[in-house]
């Protein structure tokens, strides 16, 4: 199994990976939901504001802009593929977060405050997210990066490795004060 078709796909999810975390260090101001409420709980929280919402997935779209860079450097990629690789990533960045939302919605729903475990969920949200996103709207680069050969190796590790990265990057996110539970 060549490395690359490993290593691919973990890269091509790297914007998806950045704005999960970064919407979190964007966050505060305007919740999403405008403290509204549904069936007697608010509808996502305080958790989930545009501030983070955009900048979260505005961190996603910088990192796909440097990595389509890194990706053309020194290559003569046609302008239809470097203008796809950027809409790939810019669906992968806000699939993210919107699989983020969901979950806090799920949450809200199960009666759970915000910050309280919800072990699969919080760990698998954003990564969902955005590879449904991406299946949904780009179903034929979904399949070429993820699924053509041996990529499926590679989609195999994104998965396994996923849990281990985000309680990582949660846990410095709870040493510099921007979350209040380690997890």
């Amino acid at each position: 199994m060549p490395l690359a078709d490993l290593l691919l796909p973990f890269l091509l999810t790297l914007p998806a990976y950045v704005a999960n975390p970064m919407a979190v260090l964007f966050g505060g101001g305007t919740p999403m939901d405008f403290d509204r409420t549904w069936r007697g709980r608010r509808v996502l929280g305080d958790g989930k504001t545009w501030r983070g919402f955009f900048g979260g997935a505005g961190s996603g779209l910088v990192l796909g802009a440097l990595l389509t860079a890194l990706w053309n450097s020194g290559s003569e990629i046609p302008l239809w593929a470097t203008e796809r690789l950027l809409l790939a990533f810019t669906i992968l960045a806000f699939g993210a977060l919107l699989g983020d939302l969901a979950a806090a919605f799920v949450k809200r729903r199960l009666g759970l405050e915000r910050g309280a475990k919800a072990p699969g969920l919080d760990q698998f949200d954003f990564l969902f997210g955005a590879l449904l996103l991406l299946l949904a709207l780009d179903p034929r680069f979904f399949a070429a990066t993820y699924l053509s050969g041996d990529r499926i190796y590679g989609l195999l590790l994104v998965i396994l490795i996923t849990p281990a990265l985000h309680r990582a990057v949660n846990l410095i996110g709870f040493r510099m004060g921007k979350k209040k539970e380690p997890w």
